[in-house]
Formats: C-alpha cells, structure tokens, sequence
C-alpha cells in the first residue's frame, strides 16, 4: 500500500516532468514545487523512460479535456 508521503513524492515527480516538457525553467520548477536543482535534473532524465512519458501523456491528455469541456459549455449557454 502507498502512503501518503511515497503518493506526494511521484505526484511531485510527475509535476516536474510536466512541467520541464512545457518549458519552464529549473528555477520556476525548484520554487513552486519546492524540490532541489538535483532532483529536477534526475527527474529530467527518468522522464524519457516509458512510464513518465506516459504519465505525463496521461496528464496532457487530461487538459486537453478540461479545456475543450470548458469551451463546450460555455458554446451550449449561450
């Protein structure tokens, strides 16, 4: 079973992840999400391998539809 802190690192994992695919930079990352230069640089690595690559597709995919279910409800209001 995962507990908290393990579900609060990888979800911090993966928002670096995200994150440096954007192109935000090591210090906009290292302020707020609060990790260390050393950790974003390994993570920056991992990030290539298939499971964050998927986490992070996971993650694009979500906002994509978050945003197209926003304008289609704005679309049906009117």
């Amino acid at each position: 079973m995962i507990n908290d802190s393990e579900l609060e690192t990888f979800a911090k994992r993966l928002s670096i992840a995200y994150w440096l695919k954007k192109g935000r930079s090591y210090e906009n990352i290292k302020t707020n999400i609060k990790v260390s230069s050393a950790t974003i640089a390994t993570i920056e690595k991992l990030s290539k391998k298939p499971g964050f690559a998927a986490g992070v597709k996971k993650m694009e995919a979500e906002e994509w539809a978050n945003v197209w279910a926003e304008k289609i409800q704005k679309f049906i209001r009117k």
